[in-house]
């Protein structure tokens, strides 16, 4: 960094549990535990009131919409450029540069193929019709984020942006060369830099693994573009000291910020944030705009696939934020900014 960019902030730094050495969230924010999810999953918990009533949410899954092919074959050479291909899979385009965040093609985001958990909208983007994929950005283990038989697909040619931990894991199955990082530290790879952040969240992908790993979001900035993909986290106090650094090292030009799979709160907050929170993550950011990403494409919780985005729509209302700061978009669409 320059003499005059302030250093990222120790207070944000990575935490372990002092008992078991593994990672831990700031405050001690714990995961739901597996009994709490077995009590959900045989439906002995609470019943909480939906956030939004019924009647006012469309059915199905996320609106999807034909690639434009042409236009991410030849992105802008000035300028970022985003696809929505589902969930928290977006191919990033910017400097030259062609970039996933947590690519996950498969039918299916567990590890085996439970009807429960397939994939409700084909992928925005034929895997087979994508561009030279240079940098996978991974958030985190969870199958939804860290899909096997993708990395496999992607192979050796990309570089990789992993969580502590995880480099091993991700190298193994792709071949390629990864980096990993904790929180606040910086990557310069394949032509970008890379700065994990802090999230709330959790890693496992069997019961024995949980937080062995890292989980954060990443901020990427290439072609002096400054992009923030979450990943995966519920709300927390730190928004508001990270906001402060992004804004004090140059702003955030665009944040994917996760606004789905929060119900019912009594298991998720610890994990997911509302559609709500996020808007409250938007403000305290300050970023210029935001795209909302994991929502849509897997059933996860309780609430339907679509009523993430009407949450959206009625919380920026009521908190006078212009809509078009905070956009939600269909499944294949591109958007570009300068």
């Amino acid at each position: 960094m320059k003499a005059d960019t302030p250093d990222f902030p120790d207070s944000l730094r990575v935490q372990r549990d002092p008992r078991t050495g593994r990672y831990a969230n700031f405050g001690g924010v714990k995961a739901p535990a597996p009994a709490t999810i077995l009590r959900w999953l045989t439906h002995l918990g609470p019943k909480e009131k939906p956030a939004v009533e019924r009647c006012r949410v469309p059915a199905g899954a996320a609106p999807c919409v034909a690639p434009e092919l042409e236009r991410i074959a030849a992105p802008p050479t000035e300028g970022i450029q985003l696809t929505w291909v589902g969930h928290s899979t977006w191919l990033i385009q910017a400097g030259g540069l062609n970039i996933l965040t947590d690519p996950i093609w498969s039918a299916h985001c567990a590890p085996v193929p439970w009807p429960t958990v397939r994939r409700r909208t084909p992928p925005g983007v034929p895997f087979g019709q994508l561009p030279r994929i240079d940098l996978v950005l991974v958030s985190h283990s969870h199958y939804d984020h860290c899909d096997v038989p993708t990395l496999r697909s992607l192979g050796r040619a990309p570089v990789y942006a992993v969580p502590a931990g995880l480099a091993g894991f991700v190298g193994r199955h792709t071949g390629g060369t990864v980096h990993e990082a904790e929180w606040g530290d910086t990557l310069a790879v394949a032509g970008a830099k890379l700065t994990a952040v802090p999230a709330m969240h959790f890693s496992a992908r069997k019961g024995p693994d949980r937080n062995v790993t890292l989980w954060c979001g990443w901020l990427l900035e290439v072609a002096g573009r400054r992009v923030y993909f979450a990943g995966d986290t519920g709300m927390a106090p730190f928004f508001g000291e990270l906001g402060a650094w992004f804004r004090a090292t140059g702003g955030i030009d665009v944040a994917l910020l996760p606004i789905g799979a929060y119900q019912p709160r009594w298991v998720m907050t610890p994990v997911h944030c509302t559609a709500a929170d996020a808007v409250d993550i938007h403000r305290l950011l300050g970023a210029r705009q935001s795209l909302a990403t994991h929502w849509g494409t897997f059933v996860l919780t309780e609430e339907p696939l679509r009523e993430p985005p009407v949450l959206l729509a009625d919380t920026l209302r009521a908190r006078g934020v212009p809509a078009e700061q905070f956009r939600t978009l269909a499944v294949g669409e591109t958007v570009a900014f300068r």
